[in-house]
Formats: structure tokens, C-alpha cells, sequence
């Protein structure tokens, strides 16, 4: 027997310590008690006054007693279902996942290579790869809606999301109003509103626009969610030196200012309501006014925000999935494979925008089904290795003696499939290679495609499908009236 014996220990990354993480958290609590934040929402502000803000008009300033209630009252652990009610995804300390982009304008076209808007059916086939790659934690339509009402963009895409995937789903929506439709959907494929809330298959994702302003139709979607108790993410954009200070930490620190206003407002409608923090960080290139999601600085930062959220005790999600390249190309590669090592280095428990290029501007569905091969890759790298009697294997070492070999043990042959297994990352010949039949990208195409083919495996009844269609032309009949 060995107390305190460690067997094995996954490979962890750290920007800032304890004693740093109480210094930023205090900065944080600090601006939002002397500056505050700018509240365009009446019923976030008559929360805020009720719990002992001090308003002036739509601004309003936070004291720090109150921040940190709202932290305590936030769960610190989240866990979302898939569609048949079993765990699909966990976010805690240390618990990792990723997910694909949402809301992209543009989608590389699977058949053509070119760029376009994206369709209803991108969505659809969608659904389908991110329901069949094993890395991917939650679906979304990774491209917006453009071949319908511009209003109903967010309840098509969730419409025919639903049907074709089984993970949870990450949603977005225009308004209050569309978000109304949009959890109902939900409730419907969950089987009740009880259902949904004892066993949430989803998550909307809100963004504040400008640092320290809140903004009425983002404020009234976290106070509707929250009544609903349906999970939020409310992500805080910031980039060094145009909507924050040009400093890593100062951005950080407007940044966590934002997205914290947001738990606040969710915990004072609905105490313990599920909240996931976020902050993204953003380069921006002075050359050319361009957002850069292919620079070190963005990694560095959302490493150091990852310490701060953990140091919190909340769930959180960072950019860790996109690149400024607009293709499919070595420079992807080499991006997503940084990015997605500091992912899982920094413990982020949503790593989002997988799939995403030119900073966000575009996606593409083989990047899913490259970057499902690369998450898989790394998992093995940080998974750490075991120390212990049995894998030291002094006993096996001694019986197999000087010059023998290892291949008939029991052991080789228990462990043998432990080892990472490439589906597409494999040596070829330079004939094959320059041949072009087995270029990566013709085989990340001929996956997609296979997928797209099969079709759902789990496909919704049509009873459940008739209850959507119902909600959706209902929100057609009110946009038409």
C-alpha cells in the first residue's frame, strides 16, 4: 500500500496562479462596483434596484456582495442529455468537450467546394455529423438559415436540427418572442417542459454586443430562459485594444465583467438557474481591422480565463475551435491542432467553434469530421500515463528476459486497442498522395458524404415532427399578419 500514491495524472496547463486568479476577480468585482455597466432592459434593472444596485438612469453599479452571491448561487456543475434522456455531455472542473460553430454566414458547399449562404439543409446535414462523430459533445447548425424569412432564421435551423440529431443542441435566437417557439420545440422532443428541466438537451447561446452594455433583447432572452430554467451561455467578445485594453488582463477583465452581469441576472430570476460563463478573446489585426482567431495571444488569454473560471467554481466555455484561414488547408490543420491541445491543456469544458473559418466568417462540414480525427488525437496525448505495479511490469520484463519479445503476453494482447487508432491522419505513399484519390480532403468529403446518405439513425416520430411544423408555421402566420 502506497498513501497518497498518484497513479496517473493527465497533463494540465496553467497561465496564473491562485494568489493572480484573486487579483483579476477582484479587479473584475471592482469595475462593476465603480464603473458599472450600462442595463437597457426595465425588468433587469428593477431586479438589479430590488437587490441593492445603485441605478442612475440605465446605468448601474454592482456591489461586490452581490456579484459574489450570484457565483455561489450558480450551479457549479452542469450535465445535459441527449434526446433519450441519458448523460451526454458534463461540465465541471477539468471536464472537457467540444462543439461546433453557430451562426456562421457562410458554409463551404460539400458538393462544389465554393463558398455560399448557408440552407435549411446545410442544417440537416449538419445534425447528421455532428451526431456521428464520437468527439463532438452537442450539434449545432454550424451556418444561418438564408433560404427563408430572415426573422425565422433561428426557428428553422433548430426545426431541422431536432429531427437529425440525438446531442444536446446549442440554439440562438433573433428574439424573446422566436426564443418562446424555440424552448417549446424543445419541450416537445423532450417530452414535456418538466422533462426539459430535469434533463436540459440544450443551450442558448446570448451575446452582449459592446463592453459593459446589456442590451434589451439580450436581457429579456436570460430572464425568459432563466424563468424556463434552460441553460445559458452568455459570451463576452472582447478584442485586445478595440472593445477592451489593448492588455491581455485588462481584456480579460472587461470581458468577465460582461458575462458575469449576465449570471447575475439569471441567478436574481430564477436562483440556481444553469449559467455557463464565457469569454472570448479576440486579436485584432490594426492592419487591416480584421478579427484574428489564428494568433498566440488568443490561446494565451483564454488559458488565464480558464484558470479564473475554475478559480470561480463555474462552468465555461472559450473560442478554442477556429482559424483565419478560409479553406481546408495546412494552415487549418496547423491551427486547430494548437488550438485544440490548449483546449484540453487548460481543461476548458466547452470548446467552441469547430468548423469555423476565416475568423468565423465561414464553415465547413469536413473541417467537423478532420477536427472529430484531431480531438481524438490529443486525448490521447494529454491522457497522461500510469504508474503502477502492473505497468511498470518488472515480473513480465524478468520473465521475458534479455532479447525476447512482448507480442504473445496476455497483457500485450488486453492492451493492444489502448493505443490511438488514425481514421484519416495516415502515412501514404507519394503515388497515392499526388494521385489525389486518398487526399485528405477528398477522404473528409467522401465521409460527409456517407453520412449525409444514411440518413438519422434515430430519427424523431412524425408525431413529434407534426407538433415542430405546428410551432413553425405558427411563427410564420404571426410574422405574415
Amino acid at each position: 500500500m502506497r498513501p497518497n500514491a498518484v497513479k496517473k495524472q493527465s497533463v494540465q496547463y496553467r497561465v496564473w496562479n491562485k494568489q493572480q486568479c484573486a487579483e483579476v476577480a477582484n479587479a473584475v468585482f471592482r469595475v462593476l462596483e465603480r464603473t458599472g455597466c450600462l442595463i437597457q432592459n426595465k425588468e433587469a434593472r428593477h431586479l438589479l434596484k430590488e437587490a441593492g444596485c445603485f441605478l442612475s438612469g440605465e446605468r448601474v453599479k454592482i456591489p461586490q456582495t452581490l456579484m459574489r452571491w450570484a457565483i455561489d448561487s450558480a450551479p457549479s456543475a452542469i450535465t445535459f442529455y441527449d434526446r433519450f434522456g441519458k448523460p451526454a455531455m458534463k461540465l465541471g472542473p477539468y471536464e472537457v468537450n467540444f462543439g461546433p460553430v453557430i451562426g456562421d454566414t457562410f458554409i463551404l458547399d460539400i458538393e462544389t467546394g465554393e463558398k455560399r449562404r448557408g440552407l435549411k439543409t446545410d442544417a440537416v446535414n449538419a445534425g447528421l455529423v455532428c451526431d456521428a462523430l464520437p468527439n463532438l459533445a452537442w450539434s449545432s447548425a454550424v451556418a444561418l438559415v438564408s433560404d427563408c424569412e430572415p426573422q425565422l432564421a433561428d426557428i428553422y435551423e433548430i426545426r431541422h436540427l431536432l429531427p437529425h440529431t440525438t446531442k444536446p443542441v446549442m440554439c440562438w435566437s433573433h428574439s424573446t418572442k422566436n426564443l418562446i417557439d424555440i424552448l417549446e420545440m424543445f419541450e416537445v422532443v423532450a417530452g414535456s417542459p418538466e422533462n426539459l428541466v430535469e434533463r436540459p438537451m440544450g443551450i442558448c447561446l446570448i451575446c452582449p454586443v459592446d463592453p459593459l452594455i446589456h442590451t434589451d433583447n439580450g436581457l429579456s432572452q436570460i430572464i425568459y430562459a432563466s424563468k424556463k430554467r434552460f441553460p445559458i451561455v452568455y459570451i463576452a467578445g472582447v478584442s485586445f485594444g478595440c472593445i477592451g485594453p489593448i492588455t491581455l488582463a485588462g481584456s480579460i477583465v472587461v470581458g468577465m465583467a460582461d458575462t458575469l452581469v449576465g449570471l447575475l441576472i439569471s441567478q436574481l430570476t430564477t436562483k440556481g438557474t444553469p449559467f455557463v460563463v464565457s469569454k472570448f478573446s479576440d486579436n485584432l489585426d490594426m492592419k487591416t481591422g480584421t478579427i484574428s482567431h489564428s494568433r498566440p495571444e488568443l490561446l494565451l488569454a483564454n488559458a488565464a480565463s480558464a484558470d479564473l473560471f475554475r478559480y470561480l467554481d463555474l462552468p465555461f466555455c472559450l473560442n478554442y475551435g477556429g482559424t483565419d484561414t478560409g479553406a481546408l488547408n495546412e494552415q487549418y490543420l496547423f491551427d486547430i491542432a494548437i488550438n485544440y491541445h490548449h483546449g484540453y491543456l487548460s481543461g476548458t469544458n466547452m470548446n467552441f467553434a469547430l468548423g469555423a473559418l476565416e475568423g468565423g466568417n465561414s464553415s465547413c462540414l469536413e473541417c467537423l469530421v478532420l477536427g472529430d480525427e484531431v480531438i481524438s488525437y490529443v486525448g490521447h496525448l494529454i491522457d497522461g500515463i500510469e504508474v503502477s505495479d502492473y505497468t511498470l511490469a518488472e515480473d513480465l520484463i524478468h520473465k521475458v528476459g534479455p532479447g525476447g519479445n512482448f507480442l504473445a503476453e496476455k497483457q500485450t494482447s488486453r492492451h493492444v486497442r489502448d493505443f490511438w487508432e488514425p481514421s484519416f491522419l495516415v502515412g501514404q505513399s507519394h503515388e497515392k498522395w499526388t494521385a489525389g484519390k486518398r487526399r485528405i480532403g477528398n477522404q473528409l468529403r467522401e465521409r460527409v458524404k456517407k453520412i449525409i446518405k444514411q440518413g438519422p439513425q434515430n430519427p424523431l416520430d412524425r408525431r413529434t415532427i407534426k407538433e415542430l411544423d405546428v410551432i413553425v408555421e405558427r411563427a410564420e402566420k404571426q410574422i405574415n399578419s
